[in-house]
């Protein structure tokens, strides 16, 4: 006789569970009695005006982060204990600049030494147009 497969074997259809969680939501919206996701979308929303302000106040790519963390524990007759943590971070500000220059005596000044350079005191032009005053190129 040649091989035959044994017939398929249908499983029975699960029972259908008025209470199971079928979206994050759902699960979400266990915690606190709905106030955990109250919370979550109100401090979301914030987040989002957060990265408009940055971008329009300072005009650089704007960034944040929202982090859910859900934890479980397992009892020992099957139950779940189960917590949950949010936490948002808004775009930082860029850090404040300014600019100075640094003297002989390793000082910061406001004094550039290219001034220092053009300030050598006043030359003396021997050669210049006394009429005119221009200075002539010898």
């Amino acid at each position: 006789m040649p091989n035959k497969k044994p017939p398929a074997q249908i499983n029975p259809p699960e029972p259908a569970d008025p209470y199971k969680m079928r979206t994050l939501e759902q699960i979400l919206s266990l915690f606190d009695g709905g106030e955990f996701i109250e919370n979550l979308m109100s401090d979301h929303r914030k987040l989002q005006t957060d990265l408009l302000e940055h971008h329009a106040e300072h005009g650089s790519k704007a960034k944040g982060t929202m982090t859910i963390q859900v934890t479980y524990n397992l009892g020992r007759s099957g139950d779940v204990g189960m917590g949950a943590t949010a936490t948002f971070k808004s775009p930082q500000k860029p850090a404040s600049s300014a600019a100075a220059f640094i003297n002989d005596n390793g000082e910061l000044t406001l004094y550039s030494p290219m001034m220092t350079r053009m300030h050598g005191g006043v030359r003396d032009a021997t050669h210049y147009d006394p009429e005119t005053g221009e200075i002539r190129d010898i």
